[in-house]
């Protein structure tokens, strides 16, 4: 009889051990990232996280650093010329060409919708004089802002020695940025139309497949992976996650959008994989050579290639003139 009752409790025992555990362990197996924060989008407070103060780097996620020393340095009407140097950033880029002048904001929707690196060097040119003199002045800045794990060499991302953030720093400066009323709006538009009759198409697919997406800046080297920073909400909580070193993004993201939100109180339900679904748009689109769309055999050939321009007439915000 004693057998018999120790053998009832070491079996109820495994059931609740085995029923308790499972689920937190699958979601915490099935986020593969290097590092991850999930933020309180008005408190700061950190709801949950994984390795948030290592040091990675940050891919494109970079420019909203970029963009936000431009808001803060200069106005939407200023002029960015475009030096040799600028034009010859490889893609993702919006093929500017030496001698060009844009407009900062032409610019800044270049920089987060497309995650133009041309225009990023161009827009640092313009602030600092140099990317190299920028990188320091955007690291003494965000550092005063609180980002103290960061270090930025180059103003697009790309790679380079001695550059990296971490996901709480990641996190803490996107939320700065959003405070940016101008920031804010470029980072939630889909597409945008260019004075110079091309369109930007957003990279964040959140906001294409949720209306829970708010803004979101993405980011991809073969040395970073997949790296991601964007604010989600659900009736009045708002959440910032930032993602770093990731082999399965999208994937990744949901897992921790659902986990932010049950952490703040406001749960949803389970989000479907429809960003891997979404067909890729076509790579450049330009008004000004009678809307022909550029073939998959010569987009190779063109550094066009990773510029994401696309109509969608439906979402896009008209051009300032």
């Amino acid at each position: 009889m004693a057998r018999r009752s120790l053998l009832l409790v070491v079996l109820m025992m495994g059931l609740v051990f085995w029923g308790s555990t499972p689920g937190a362990a699958q979601d915490e197996a099935s986020v593969r990232a290097k590092a991850y924060c999930i933020m309180d989008a008005d408190t700061g407070k950190v709801l949950d996280s994984q390795n948030p103060q290592m040091m990675l780097p940050p891919a494109s996620t970079l420019k909203v650093g970029t963009a936000l020393m431009a808001l803060n340095n200069l106005k939407l009407t200023d002029r960015v010329p475009v030096s040799g140097y600028a034009a010859s950033a490889p893609p993702s880029k919006i093929n500017v060409r030496p001698g060009e002048v844009y407009s900062v904001n032409d610019m800044l929707y270049a920089i987060l919708l497309a995650s133009a690196n041309d225009a990023s060097r161009a827009m640092a040119e313009r602030i600092s004089g140099s990317e190299e003199r920028f990188g320091r002045f955007m690291t003494a800045k965000l550092r005063e802002m609180g980002a103290y794990r960061t270090n930025f060499i180059t103003a697009n991302g790309l790679p380079a020695d001695g550059q990296y953030t971490t996901a709480y720093d990641l996190a803490h400066i996107f939320r700065q940025a959003m405070k940016n009323p101008t920031f804010a709006k470029i980072m939630s538009t889909k597409t945008y139309e260019l004075n110079n009759g091309k369109e930007v198409r957003n990279h964040n697919r959140f906001l294409f497949t949720t209306p829970l997406a708010v803004a979101g800046k993405t980011g991809y080297t073969r040395a970073s992976r997949h790296t991601y920073v964007g604010m989600f909400q659900n009736a009045d909580r708002r959440i910032i996650v930032a993602l770093l070193g990731s082999n399965g993004k999208w994937a990744d993201l949901r897992v921790l959008i659902e986990k932010g939100f049950e952490e703040a109180g406001a749960p949803i339900a389970k989000l479907p994989p429809a960003e891997e679904q979404l067909k890729r748009s076509p790579r450049y689109y330009s008004k000004s050579r009678g809307k022909k769309k550029v073939s998959a055999r010569s987009s190779r050939k063109r550094t066009a290639v990773n510029a994401a321009i696309v109509p969608m007439a439906s979402t896009k915000v008209p051009r300032r003139r």
